[in-house]
């Protein structure tokens, strides 16, 4: 199965290379592809922030994985996005900082995402899958259904709302608004954000004057109390806000990106319909690696050093396009196919790699298999004829809409 697009569009140049490049979202396998085949590491001449240009990117598998196992010489302390917004204004911690600080605070946070407790987890995720199902299907009942609107991205904040900080879904209707906000129109950012960093900070303040220290609020709260670590309430704020939304827009296009796929597809639908655990869970992957929903990430180098033969320089900045990565023939044979049973699929880099592999990725894994198995249980499960779905330019890759038909 291949997604790559057939066009006559002409290949980008790697010096005009950028992640949000309407000819790259427009194209993108093609072109992402074309400039790893061509350019494994290179420098691309635009924006990297709203002031700053010249970056170097790394495409190839092997250099990506090493750039993100290597903190002390690609650092994230200076910023982590594909396009840096201004830190000054939001931090995004613990991602965007090095050890030790970023060593203590995932130590606190970890107990959320060990396995055990993603296991515990498990009931609610299928509860509020079942809860989804089932709403689509009632509007499907007379024509078609946007499950991307109704279900991919609904999951992921009601698991974390509901699960991770105790919340009820019929009390947070306005956050999630504000994600579809910052979704569908992030220009208006700066007209939703404040509301919900000043939630952050009053949840946080109700969980110190409760003394409770029993969901991950409460710990963030405590974050500085005597655990050696230094933290003001700003960036306990930015703690709490980042795994809000750390697990928000990534999830939800990988969800979005995995359901596309099923309804294009009725014989994938009846393989994983069939699937034991040990093949769902490679398929997982598989849709992981293969969709990319994170495609890069920013780093800034800390030393001179050269890297796939490009001499990088002490605060340079550096793009890993982990989306190239994971389709590089010589880590992945035939690479642009969705093989469910392929041997080596866990080792792609959809959660980046190295210390700051992304805390959720337990999660988002078992988000996506529920939804897996529940759309492959349907019988029906169809994309509406003719339609070709739109990809936003973001940070998170993901088709924007999937009208489907839906039936038990």
């Amino acid at each position: 199965m291949s997604t790559s697009a057939e066009t006559e569009q002409p290949f980008i140049e790697p010096s005009e290379f950028h992640i949000f490049d309407p000819r790259v979202v427009e194209d993108f396998w093609r072109q992402v592809n074309h400039l790893r085949n061509t350019c494994p590491v290179g420098w691309s001449d635009q924006l990297w922030s709203d002031y700053d240009s010249g970056y170097w990117f790394i495409n190839d598998f092997a250099n990506a994985q090493k750039a993100g196992a290597n903190w002390r010489l690609f650092s994230s302390a200076n910023g982590a996005a594909p396009v840096q917004f201004d830190l000054d204004i939001m931090r995004m911690i613990p991602l965007e900082t090095d050890p030790p600080m970023h060593r203590d605070i995932r130590k606190a946070l970890n107990p959320f995402f060990t396995q055990e407790a993603m296991s515990a987890q498990e009931p609610r995720v299928a509860e509020i899958v079942e809860r989804l199902m089932e709403r689509c299907l009632a509007q499907a009942a007379d024509g078609t259904v946007d499950f991307i609107a109704e279900f991919t991205r609904r999951l992921p904040p009601l698991v974390f709302f509901e699960g991770f900080l105790g919340q009820k879904e019929e009390d947070i209707d306005w956050i999630l608004e504000v994600l579809e906000v910052l979704l569908a129109a992030p220009e208006r950012a700066l007209e939703v954000v404040p509301r919900l960093l000043f939630w952050d900070a009053e949840l946080l303040e109700s969980r110190r004057a409760e003394g409770r220290r029993d969901d991950m609020a409460g710990i963030i709260a405590h974050l500085g109390d005597a655990d050696g670590l230094e933290l003001d309430e700003r960036e306990r704020v930015e703690t709490l806000n980042l795994m809000m939304m750390a697990g928000m827009e990534t999830t939800m296009g990988g969800l979005a990106s995995v359901a596309y796929v099923l309804a294009e597809s009725p014989d994938a639908r009846k393989l994983l319909r069939d699937a034991d655990d040990e093949l769902l869970d490679s398929a997982v992957d598989e849709f992981l690696r293969h969709a990319s929903p994170v495609t890069g990430a920013g780093r800034t180098m800390t030393e001179d050093a050269e890297v796939g033969g490009c001499p990088m320089k002490a605060g340079d900045r550096v793009l890993i396009n982990w989306a190239a990565a994971n389709h590089d023939p010589a880590q992945f044979e035939n690479p642009d196919e969705l093989i469910f049973d392929r041997e080596n699929a866990a080792s792609h880099v959809a959660f980046g790699a190295g210390i700051h592999r992304c805390l959720g990725n337990h999660l988002a894994r078992r988000e996506v298999k529920a939804m897996i198995r529940a759309v492959c249980n349907l019988s029906t499960f169809d994309m509406e004829p003719g339609f070709t779905p739109s990809f936003r330019a973001s940070m998170a890759r993901g088709p924007l809409s999937l009208p489907v038909r839906m039936a038990r």
